[in-house]
């Protein structure tokens, strides 16, 4: 499972590489020949990381509902990672974030991540993604607003935003409702 862009690649975090990144980050770097960026993985995909492994572990249908990590196209350097906080809900929501590395922002990635991303998650019978963003995240914002995340409230200090899956009419149907 792989999504291709012209600028990067994303692939799903396996419970193997899972199991890498959390026991010895460099060995990832040494599998994909890539140079080591001591930003990443960062912190927080770290803490993230046992608790996903744990998931994929009791059910393989949640590869793809994890982390994804974003490489530039050539395979030559992490750009980042994207991912979603587990299966979608009873109501067909999920929750998505993202982080790019400091040397790679401002470039686009980010936008260009979420919104093929949110195509697979479509794709894949989500019906609606949320994503919390810190208020002063200007940035992050803004890589919500631009892929159609409206926002919808305020959690403490983070604003809350969703995305609904679009639902297409054919041409017959809106004629019978008088459209």
């Amino acid at each position: 499972m792989e999504i291709k862009t012209e600028r990067m690649q994303l692939f799903p975090v396996t419970l193997d590489l899972a199991q890498t990144l959390m026991k010895n980050s460099l060995a990832f770097y040494y599998k994909f020949q890539l140079p080591w960026n001591k930003n990443w993985p960062h912190d927080g995909l770290k803490a993230l990381l046992p608790f996903y492994a744990e998931r994929l572990e009791n059910d393989s249908d949640e590869l793809g509902f994890g982390p994804w990590v974003i490489i530039d196209a050539a395979g030559e350097h992490v750009i980042g990672d994207i991912g979603f906080k587990g299966s979608p809900n009873e109501e067909g929501t999920i929750e998505i974030g993202y982080h790019i590395v400091a040397s790679e922002r401002n470039s686009g990635y980010a936008s260009e991540a979420v919104g093929v991303l949110c195509d697979w998650a479509f794709e894949k019978g989500v019906e609606g993604i949320e994503a919390q963003c810190d208020k002063g995240n200007i940035p992050s914002q803004k890589v919500l607003i631009n892929n159609g995340f409206a926002h919808t409230g305020r959690s403490q200090d983070f604003l809350v935003f969703k995305k609904e899956k679009l639902v297409h009419e054919d041409k017959q149907d809106s004629y019978k409702k008088g459209i």
